[in-house]
This record gives C-alpha cells, sequence and structure tokens, in this order.
C-alpha cells in the first residue's frame, strides 16, 4: 500500500515542550514551532489541535533513544499520546530511528545538535539567522534549538528509503524487532 505524502507534521517530544516542523513533500518547510505545556495531558490538546490545523498525511515521532534518559518516562507517554491523537484523526504515523537519524546526519559531518542546525539551515537559508552559536556544557539549550530538531527529523523522514516504520509500539517507540 503506496500513499503519497503531501504534507508531514515531524514532532520532537521533550518534558515540558514539543518542537514541531511542517513540511510539504516538495521539501518545503511549511510552519514551525514550539509549545510548552505544564503536564504531559495538556500535551493531548495542542498535538491534537496541530493535526487539526495542518492536516498531514504523516506524523512523524523520534525514535526512542539515550538523547534525554532522564525525561524518558514522560517524552514515552507523550509520545503515546501522539499516537492515539493521530489515530483519532486518521493520519498515519511514523518513527525515525535514533540511529537513522545519526547516520543521516552523519554524511555531513555533523557531530552535534549544532552542526546539524547549520546544516538545516543550508537546506533553508530563510532559518540562517536563527541558528544557535554552540554554547558552554553548562548553558542552557536555546528555545530556537527545538525548531532545528523537529525540522531535521523531519528530513530525515523525507529522505529516507522506506518511509515509514511498521515496526511502531504502542507507545509509539520502536520495537526492538526493528533495531
Amino acid at each position: 500500500m503506496s500513499t503519497q505524502i503531501s504534507r508531514i507534521l515531524a514532532v520532537e517530544i521533550r518534558a515540558a515542550r514539543l518542537g514541531y516542523a511542517v513540511l510539504e513533500s516538495t521539501n518545503r518547510l511549511g510552519d514551525f514551532g514550539a509549545a510548552s505545556f505544564a503536564i504531559p495531558s495538556a500535551a493531548r490538546q495542542r498535538i491534537a489541535r496541530m493535526l487539526r490545523l495542518y492536516r498531514p498525511s504523516v506524523l512523524v515521532l523520534h525514535g526512542a533513544g539515550s538523547r534525554y534518559p532522564r525525561d524518558m518516562r514522560v517524552r514515552k507517554s507523550i509520545a503515546r499520546i501522539a499516537k492515539d491523537e493521530a489515530k483519532k484523526a486518521s493520519v498515519a504515523m511514523a518513527v525515525v530511528p535514533e540511529r537513522g537519524f545519526k547516520s543521516f546526519f552523519h554524511q555531513f559531518h555533523c557531530r552535534d545538535k549544532y552542526d546539524i542546525a547549520a546544516t538545516v539551515a543550508v537546506r533553508f537559508p530563510e532559518l540562517a539567522w536563527r541558528v544557535p552559536p554552540p554554547l558552554d556544557f553548562y548553558d542552557p539549550e536555546p528555545r530556537q534549538m527545538l525548531y532545528f530538531d523537529s525540522i531535521a527529523l523531519a528530513i530525515v523522514y523525507l529522505e529516507s528509503p522506506e518511509k515509514a516504520n511498521p515496526n511502531v509500539a504502542d507507545d509509539g517507540v520502536l520495537s526492538p524487532a526493528s533495531k
């Protein structure tokens, strides 16, 4: 069953916020941003509203990895919520595994998030002024980094050869068989 992907909504989940990017299949950046929420259940309203507003053909999430291990429980909860909302809205869901994400940007010699942000800005020059400078380890992550993380997720999905991962578990993360 092959479906034509016309619009994707990529959502990068963190403990108390999420970043999103809307891309057309032509690799045109439609919209991007971030949303904060006090409790995970408030994320349900944000995700449902984005699904209604953008009407994507697929919702893309980042697979479970070791990027933010202390927030994993909350992230899995929000991923489950996103999967439920996508199902209600009849939107297909795909997960980009951490390994696939890293290997995609490795080909561009990206060592960290800041290199990835610079690579994203090359693809979308209108974002160049938003690329944050690399920070010291004790500085908090700039808010705009979440924009670049979600746009990078969308790019990896669009460039992936399989376009969908059938091995998505009930919690919205990859099953061990797919790793």
